[in-house]
């Protein structure tokens, strides 16, 4: 994002300020920006890991006064708005994951409402920060068909003054506009072949916002024989599901390891500690 960002002020937004407007370079310059602090938001942000627990053979039961030593059951099966759910059993976090939520192997972390790993921003993408991803893929779209637009009128422009000046033909004025602007041309096929992606991207995720799914769940099709009993009755409230409910808090404090929300649950979870021989060492790791 920055190179062709840093590029296309030199050689389209320059030209733009000196021969009609600032206003084009500044737009170009907001846009850029917009998209580099989302892309940092993004990848610096928690996407929704839930807190491991302790090894099952590690787990005090208050009720017999023991640790526990039988594995808990692979499987748990429910019922969720008429459809069955099988939560499976995290043999890495010791936890039944919820329904939407997949163990990450390369972050090795089960993620709430889990879209997909980002190998570009490193990070997961789930419940917590899909919002910032898909602003992120939108402002990137939007900068890439700016950059494209202006760069092919600056070309445009510029190829109609030389066929004036030199009197050649459209192919031949063409031609010498690439040769005068080279480094111009070479950004307008850049844009133009990453254009495709990233405008892709952006309507591959409304596609999948409007049908509240994620990118894991259509890949896998796992609801393309039934009901998804996520789906909401219009696609306005699909969008307000995936992009506009507010954040709730992290589970744990990312520097300490420590559970942080919800309160409830830690007093509870106090006075479960207090009372186990493993109290010293229990800890809810971040990973």
């Amino acid at each position: 994002v920055a190179g062709p960002s840093v590029a296309w002020q030199v050689l389209v937004g320059a030209w733009f300020t000196e021969r009609y407007t600032v206003l084009c370079a500044f737009i170009g310059a907001v846009m850029a920006c917009a998209s580099l602090l989302l892309l940092c938001a993004t990848a610096f942000s928690d996407p929704g890991i839930l807190p491991r627990q302790q090894d099952f053979q590690e787990q005090y039961d208050i009720a017999t006064s023991a640790s526990r030593v039988k594995q808990p059951s692979r499987h748990y099966d429910i019922v969720l708005r008429g459809h069955p759910f099988k939560l499976k059993y995290c043999v890495t976090c010791n936890i039944y994951r919820p329904p939407r939520c997949t163990h990450c192997s390369v972050c090795e972390n089960c993620v709430e409402r889990f879209d997909h790993h980002c190998p570009w921003i490193g990070n997961c993408v789930g419940k917590r920060n899909y919002w910032l991803f898909f602003s992120f893929v939108s402002a990137t779209g939007l900068l890439n068909a700016f950059s494209l637009a202006t760069a092919g009128g600056l070309l445009a422009i510029r190829g109609q003054e030389i066929r004036v000046e030199q009197g050649l033909d459209t192919s031949g004025a063409f031609v010498e506009t690439m040769k005068q602007e080279p480094f111009t041309t070479a950004l307008l096929v850049y844009c133009a072949l990453l254009v495709w992606f990233t405008v892709g991207l952006c309507m591959y995720h409304s596609y999948l916002i409007s049908t509240n799914q994620t990118t894991y769940e259509q890949i896998k099709g796992l609801y393309s024989a039934g009901t998804n009993p996520f789906l909401r009755s219009d696609i306005c409230s699909n969008w307000f599901d995936a992009v506009c409910t507010p954040v709730r808090p992290r589970y744990f404090d990312g520097a300490t390891g420590q559970p942080a929300w919800p309160k409830a649950l830690l007093d509870a979870s106090s006075t479960r500690l207090a009372r186990s021989p493993l109290s010293d060492d229990a800890k809810l790791s971040p990973r």
